[in-house]
């Protein structure tokens, strides 16, 4: 119900033609809500064990190593989209033997991209761990090992995709949550196991969890080779379709490849400049910002789909309009997820990890900063991604996002702290908003003036506003429990009444308001 608040006429005009599918894609949803659900509270309990087990400087080490394999899977995370929409295409179109062959030659371009991977990571990627990274020299042979297998696991990643993005294309979304679910738990127990043994305990989690990607590896490819009629793989070279799928990944590939480049080269540069402590804070700031971010993304991606129809029917005022919704909901809901964790930081680390890493809350309280102003420009790139005209926006963004790491690598070589890289990066997202809001308004007409009055001004009165009163519990409280209890209540408390009498239009505080009178209502004639 909330979307249709949020929607209103919108969401009238775009359910009126939908197809019949609607339960489909409900339950699904529910599927990837409950996925993501279970995976925040495994994800962070296996966090917190596995920095109790492996310490803080093995920790970090595991998360650098990481980031150099985020570079090398960098083309296969492309050539997967492209991928997933070929399948899916082909799935409309009903043509079993047309689509074994998109199938088998998407899996062939797979299996070169990975034997592509095996040879930069053996070559690149081996020099960079070995010769670039500041790494302790006692943990040198364990850099290596944990790195050739995590490039093992790449490889068998990049060979995954197409059978994982087979079962995304035949909405088997319930399949696709039990196998992250199985992903994360079994994680979690292998991480457990570690607190009891004596071995090189960083060594020993990176060997079981290459054995959980290859666990996951052979039911997927089982699970489709019994389900999925196309899912036969045969080595096809289909030149006209591997055009098609770059093609697909073009301009596109320009601005993601900027903004991971800005996410994982900063985790690099901090480590040339600093010790792998540095890398393990910037890692938990990460997971906790990530699953944040995930609640509103979630919200995003039910509105997107409606942007993209809206566009294809021409209605530029409803669409601009239905994006303004989306970015002024999804800061809402931001704010009251976000602005508790923001000011009881400490207390949230203290209660997750048991102590509290150095630079942990500054990266923390810098990175929600940064995924508030995400949260009002993704939908602005929604827009633009309507439209179709990827390459401005892309070569706009990514000069906003690779300016970064020469501006931070010049800021630390003078002596600055990482958490002014912190800062320089949270500064890429203005410039970015500003960028796509010129080129939405050049493709459709869209209101900046009305943006920056009614999404930017309202919100930041409602985020100081919403702010005040649990701010100054925390100055006058002691640190603890009580304090963390009651500045969180009063913060979501301030949050919704701020929003529901100042963010909220008088139509929809209506429609909210007789809502709960019916709900309240129903409950009251079924008690009696």
């Amino acid at each position: 119900m909330l979307v249709r608040y949020v929607l209103g006429k919108e969401y009238d005009k775009v359910m009126s033609g939908m197809s019949v599918d609607n339960k489909r894609i409900a339950k699904n949803t529910l599927y990837l809500y409950f996925r993501m659900f279970i995976s925040l509270i495994l994800g962070l309990f296996t966090a917190r064990v596995t920095i109790n087990a492996l310490g803080v400087s093995d920790y970090g080490l595991f998360n650098v190593v990481g980031g150099v394999m985020g570079f090398i899977g960098y083309f296969s995370t492309l050539l997967s989209s492209g991928t997933s929409r070929y399948l899916t295409v082909g799935l409309g179109k009903g043509d079993m033997q047309k689509l074994k062959r998109i199938f088998s030659a998407c899996g062939t371009l797979h299996l070169g991209m990975a034997i592509a991977t095996l040879i930069i990571g053996e070559t690149i990627g081996l020099w960079f761990v070995n010769y670039k990274l500041v790494i302790p020299q006692e943990r040198m042979f364990a850099a290596n090992y944990i790195y050739q297998l995590s490039l093992f696991g790449a490889f068998l990643g990049v060979t995954q995709s197409p059978y994982m993005a087979s079962v995304i294309a035949h909405e088997k979304m319930s399949t696709f949550a039990f196998m992250s679910i199985f992903d994360v738990a079994f994680k979690l127990i292998i991480v457990c196991l570690l607190l009891y043994v004596d071995t090189d305990k960083l060594m020993m989690l990176s060997t079981f969890y290459m054995v959980t990607g290859l666990l996951t590896f052979l039911m997927y490819r089982i699970y489709c080779l019994r389900k999925f009629e196309e899912c036969s793989m045969r080595l096809v070279w289909d030149k006209k379709l591997s055009k098609d799928i770059w093609n697909y990944v073009g301009w596109n590939s320009i601005g993601s490849f900027a903004y991971m480049a800005n996410n994982q080269g900063i985790t690099v540069i901090l480590n040339l400049f600093f010790s792998t402590i540095v890398n393990a804070a910037r890692g938990i700031a990460a997971t906790v910002s990530t699953n944040i971010y995930n609640f509103v993304f979630n919200f995003q991606t039910a509105v997107r789909p409606q942007i993209t129809k809206l566009f294809a029917v021409g209605e530029f005022k409803e669409m601009n309009k239905l994006i303004c919704n989306s970015a002024k909901y999804s800061s809402y809901l931001l704010i009251i997820i976000g602005l508790p964790v923001f000011i009881e930081t400490e207390y949230l680390i203290t209660l997750w990890l048991g102590h509290v890493p150095t630079y942990v809350i500054a990266f923390i309280r810098i990175t929600l900063v940064e995924i508030l102003l995400k949260s009002i420009d993704l939908p602005i790139g929604d827009g633009i991604q309507a439209v179709g005209k990827m390459k401005l926006p892309n070569i706009t963004s990514a000069i906003a996002y690779l300016a970064v790491l020469p501006t931070i690598y010049i800021a630390l070589s003078l002596g600055a702290s990482p958490v002014m890289a912190y800062i320089i990066t949270c500064m890429s997202y203005p410039v970015a908003l500003v960028c796509d809001l010129w080129i939405l308004r050049k493709y459709t007409g869209f209101d900046i003036p009305f943006y920056c009055r009614d999404i930017l001004a309202r919100l930041l009165i409602i985020l100081i506003i919403s702010a005040v009163l649990p701010t100054v519990i925390t100055f006058y409280m002691p640190f603890g429990f009580l304090r963390f209890a009651l500045s969180v209540s009063i913060s979501v408390l301030c949050s919704c009444i701020v929003i529901f009498y100042y963010g909220l239009n008088k139509e929809i505080r209506y429609k909210v308001v007789r809502k709960v009178k019916n709900k309240l209502a129903f409950a009251f004639h079924q008690n009696t």
